[in-house]
């Protein structure tokens, strides 16, 4: 790659680990846009853009989520019984989603992408609901919507904290202890999402690089300033208008995704 475009790759990393250290929300947020960006510059086929942007982004999640879910757990925030009904739904969602991207037009990807984005701005700033969590727990309530968020991220190529932190509080688990398991459960959407992009890749004969659909030198750019830099995003959120920023980047998102729709 030309050091332009690395340096565009490693700035866009650590804009995304410090907005995931600020608002704790995903990097995917950041890195997708950025990515359909860059990779034609690189050389990828209009064609494979999308879908390797979408598999980089998720690559780069398995990164920047593997030290938070190590710490989570560390603090014992992590309850078998909760980990064994979300985590497989997920897994599952993840790798029907990242089987998505491959057979779904590209053009319908930017817009379904979009649509997740605006879907994200418009919870960041307007009020949310508090009514009371549900008085029992479904079993397959769990199953069913760990199932559809794991989807929907390995097709957007998020890391799905923003779907599944309020999900589980409706479930009645406590905030802290839902940023865990979603902390977790995001290591293992990037993880099975890689795992089908690499197989999908190489069966399909679309593969960019070693890695099937994900971009090696753009993966390795932005997960290296992204791991850096959410630690000082954590810091700085105890310092900054955290609700201001929300605003912000929640106005970025909308032109983003209007962009998307028309480009």
């Amino acid at each position: 790659m030309l050091l332009s475009t690395w340096l565009l790759c490693l700035g866009g990393g650590a804009v995304a680990g410090l907005l995931a250290g600020m608002l704790g929300i995903g990097g995917g947020l950041v890195i997708v846009p950025l990515l359909i960006y860059l990779l034609p510059i690189i050389g990828v086929p209009p064609e494979l853009v999308v879908p390797s942007a979408i598999a980089t982004s998720l690559a780069t999640v398995c990164m920047t989520t593997a030290s938070a879910s190590r710490s989570h757990a560390k603090h014992g925030l992590m309850e078998k019984f909760w980990l064994v009904r979300v985590l497989p739904g997920l897994s599952i969602g993840a790798m029907t989603g990242a089987y998505l991207v491959t057979v779904i037009d590209p053009d319908w990807l930017k817009r379904i992408f979009s649509i997740v984005l605006i879907a994200l701005a418009a919870r960041m700033v307007l009020p949310q609901k508090t009514g009371e969590p549900m008085t029992s727990v479904s079993k397959r309530l769990v199953a069913l919507g760990s199932y559809i968020i794991g989807t929907i991220s390995g097709l957007v190529g998020i890391g799905g904290g923003a779907l599944t932190v309020p999900f589980l509080t409706k479930m009645r688990l406590p905030v802290r202890q839902a940023i865990a398991i979603s902390s977790l459960g995001s290591f293992i959407i990037g993880c099975s999402s890689v795992v089908m992009f690499i197989a999908n890749g190489w069966l399909s004969g679309k593969a960019t690089g070693a890695l099937g659909l994900i971009h090696i030198p753009a993966w390795i750019g932005i997960s290296v300033a992204s791991v850096l830099m959410a630690p000082l995003g954590a810091k700085l959120a105890h310092k900054l208008p955290v609700k201001q920023l929300q605003r912000v980047f929640a106005a970025f998102l909308i032109i983003v995704a209007v962009q998307l729709i028309f480009k």
